[in-house]
Formats: C-alpha cells, sequence, structure tokens
C-alpha cells in the first residue's frame, strides 16, 4: 500500500509537470538566479551586469542550495528541477502515509488497526490532487520542500512514544529528538516561519512526557535547531556585517501586509475583491525619494523611473521597509486589528480570490475542494474530541497556530498555508474512523 500511495502520487504529480508547458519557467522570488550565483561562484548571492557577485540574506538558503544542484553546466535542468519535486513528493507520501497509520491506531486504541493502510492511501491521494501543493509542484518556489519538511516532522512526533518503557526504547529514544531538531533545522533553513514552530514543539516537549527524559528531549532538539540559526547567523554576519538571523525580506513581506493603500482597501470595503497592489507597487520603487514612514508619501502619485540609492544595502532597506511598516500600523491601530482577521481569513479560506486571467469554473472546483476537506476536519474533531488534541497530534495543532499566528501580521493567502495542508489531509481521512477498537471474546 505505501508502494501504490508513492506511485499514485509520481503519477499524479508526473502528469502535472509534463502536461504544464509552463512547468518551472518563472523565477517569482529570484530562487534561480541565487541558484545559479551559488553554482557558478560558489556564492550565495547575485551576479550583477559586470559578472560580480554580490552575497545575500534576502532568501534563505535550502532550496536554492538544492536547486544548484539541478544545474549542470550552470543553468537550471528543468528535468533536474521535476526530479528534486518529485522526489520531494514521494518523501511526503511516505510521511503522509505513515503518520496516518499512527494517528488512526491511536483513535481506534489498537496497534494492529487493520484500516489504517487504506486511510494512508487516502490521505496520499488527498495531498497529491491538493490544489494548492498541485499548483507549487511545478514553480520554482518553496511550498513543495516546505510541505515535504513539515510532514517528516509530524510524522517522527507522531511515531514518538513516552520514552523508557524498555531497555530497547530507552537506547533507540535519542533517534526521535535528533530527528525532529535535524527536520526542524532544514526546515527553518527553507522557511524562517518555521522557527516559531520550533519554539512552540521544543516547549511542548516536556509537557508531552512529564519527566527528565522530555527535558532532555527538549534540549536536543533545541540544540539541533540552534546549530542552524548560529550558523546562518554566523554566515550573514560575516558577509553582511549585520547577525540576520531570518532573511532581508521580512521587512518587505510586513509592509505589503501593513500599508496605507491595503488600509485604505480595506476601509472602503472591498472586502472579497483583489486588492490592486498598482499603487502600492509604484511608491515601493520610489521610496528612496520621499520618507515612507510618513502618510503623505504614500498619497503621493509617483510616475517616471525610480531613483533607487545603490549605496543602501539590503539590511538598511529591510529596516526601512520594517520601520514604515510599524509607522502605518501606529497611524492605524483599528484598521491594522481588522487587517489580522482579513489576513487570517485569507489564510484559511477555502475559494482563492476571482482575479482577471482565472477560471471561474477552477475557482469553485478549488473551493468546494477545500470545504469538503474542512468538513471532514471537523468532524474528526467532533468524532474524536477526547483524542485528537491528545500530545501526539500537538505538531498538526501547533504548526497551524504558527501559521495563523505569523501571517496574521505579516502578508497572507492561500498560498502559505501549503506546509500544513498534508496535516490537514490526514486529520480529514480519520473523519471516517470508528471508536475504540472492539477485541472478540477467546
Amino acid at each position: 500500500m505505501l508502494l501504490l500511495a508513492v506511485g499514485l502520487t509520481l503519477l499524479i504529480r508526473g502528469g502535472v509537470i509534463y502536461f504544464d508547458s509552463d512547468a518551472f519557467v518563472a523565477d517569482p522570488d529570484a530562487y534561480r538566479v541565487i541558484a545559479k550565483t551559488l553554482r557558478q561562484s560558489g556564492v550565495f548571492g547575485l551576479t550583477g551586469a559586470d559578472g560580480s557577485t554580490r552575497a545575500i540574506a534576502f532568501r534563505p538558503p535550502l532550496y536554492p542550495w538544492l536547486l544548484s544542484i539541478c544545474m549542470p553546466g550552470g543553468q537550471l535542468s528543468r528535468l533536474a528541477v521535476a526530479a528534486l519535486h518529485l522526489v520531494l513528493a514521494a518523501l511526503t507520501a511516505c510521511f503522509v502515509f505513515l503518520s496516518t497509520r499512527h494517528f488512526a491506531a491511536q483513535l481506534r486504541e489498537s496497534s494492529r488497526f487493520d484500516g489504517g493502510d487504506r486511510l494512508g492511501l487516502a490521505a496520499v491521494v488527498l495531498t497529491a490532487i491538493d490544489p494548492i501543493l498541485l499548483r507549487q509542484s511545478v514553480e520554482v518556489m518553496t511550498e513543495t520542500l516546505a510541505a515535504t519538511l513539515a510532514a517528516a516532522v509530524i510524522w517522527l512526533w507522531s511515531g514518538w512514544n513516552a520514552a523508557g518503557a524498555t531497555s530497547a526504547r530507552r537506547r533507540g529514544s535519542i533517534f526521535f529528538p535528533l530527528g525532529i531538531g535535524g527536520a526542524l533545522a532544514l526546515a527553518y533553513l527553507c522557511r524562517p516561519t518555521f522557527l516559531v514552530w520550533a519554539v512552540l514543539l521544543v516547549v511542548a516537549t516536556p509537557l508531552r512526557f512529564r519527566n527528565r527524559r522530555g527535558v532532555k528531549s527538549a534540549l536536543v532538539i533545541a540544540s539541533v535547531v540552534a546549530l542552524a540559526v548560529g550558523g546562518w547567523t554566523w554566515r550573514n554576519m560575516r558577509v553582511l556585517g549585520h547577525p540576520v538571523w531570518a532573511t532581508t525580506h521580512g521587512g518587505y513581506t510586513l509592509l505589503l501586509a501593513n500599508n496605507e493603500s491595503f488600509y485604505r482597501y480595506l476601509s472602503e470595503g472591498q472586502f472579497g475583491q483583489a486588492w490592486d497592489a498598482t499603487s502600492f507597487l509604484n511608491a515601493y520603487a520610489h521610496r528612496y525619494e520621499g520618507d515612507p514612514r510618513e502618510a503623505a508619501f504614500w498619497r503621493r502619485d509617483w510616475t517616471g523611473t525610480p531613483n533607487y540609492d545603490a549605496a543602501v544595502s539590503e539590511v538598511d532597506d529591510d529596516r526601512l521597509c520594517y520601520e514604515s511598516a510599524v509607522a502605518t500600523i501606529k497611524r492605524h491601530p483599528s484598521v491594522f486589528a481588522w487587517s489580522m482577521v482579513v489576513r487570517v481569513g485569507r489564510l484559511w479560506s477555502p475559494f482563492p480570490h476571482a482575479v482577471a486571467g482565472r477560471s471561474t469554473p477552477a475557482t469553485l472546483a478549488v473551493g468546494l475542494f477545500y470545504v469538503a476537506l474542512s468538513l471532514a476536519v471537523i468532524v474528526t474533531v467532533a468524532r474524536h474530541r477526547r483524542r485528537v488534541f491528545g500530545s501526539r497530534w500537538w505538531a498538526i495543532w501547533l504548526l497551524a497556530i504558527t501559521l495563523t499566528g505569523v501571517h496574521a501580521v505579516y502578508w497572507s493567502n492561500l498560498r502559505m498555508r501549503a506546509p500544513v495542508m498534508p496535516a490537514i489531509a490526514i486529520l480529514a481521512v480519520c473523519s471516517v474512523v470508528g471508536g475504540k477498537s472492539k477485541r472478540r471474546a477467546c
């Protein structure tokens, strides 16, 4: 059944990649150009028109590093990227399948629950056809990798029993905190948002086991994650002169979610319509021709070629974006509060925005898929409310809390919930699991 699950995943994702002529063509987040610079010069950065390289911390390092491996001869191979995404999809299928068996067996209170394999297969298929993950599987972006790493953490956490039951388990108990710490470290290097999840899981580990081993395990997880954070921060301190622990992209993401144009859109009650960001983008491009921390800057009609100050470092640029966003929030605290509600709604909305070029039938199909998935999750929670919030499930709920909390403040849309979608599929299929397993009398 596991092989069947992986095979179906490869068939579905591979078919979408094969028939999509635009697969891996666009580079909206500059991962390809960063990977190319890394491959050709060994520098994690960008290459200028004169061939010089500049180290950056604008994007997290893991995905560009993987892409650089897919560049024989210095050019990105679409076949190699497709293979990378298919390997990640296959790994996700394995983690989802095995996690579903763990959860289903717990709900049935039976380690020999035969229906776990069928539920695992169903969860894998739901993950493979998930519209968000399916769309991102043909993009040069981090969602596919992020979903794989999140699924790995959930699998390890769900299979991690109370340590110390037997001497053999005591000897092997280090595997789980090391594995969880390693997966969380890689997830952080894929998306800094995962660091919040890592902190929550470190805090949750002693609460789960309530013994000395739980404290030691938490220290192991924290140490592994700290090595990744420290290494990335040290690298940025060395090449940029600033201890950047995340990226220099966070300020823009915060400003995109908290600016005068977006707040005006919210105040005018246009909820349900897509925000036209043209005025914001025009003003943002001219941010060095005025003071974007002032409201008057955003009311000007900016036209013409932007005058970018080449002497400004990316760290200073990031700081300017943060300060501009914070200034907007302070001017409009009530709108900021409402914008948090809107961003959370957008994160978890079943329906994507109807925008130009997006098919209405496709939008409805996506929405109905997520409505059905949400209803199944609600059934699971209602049917198994005494167990579904147990400690084995904490990784799922803490990931959902992490994404909700971060994207309530930073920019948000459906795509931002991609890492938790495999877990949502697991919760959905558990809606059909019955109660406690009944054994026949001898």
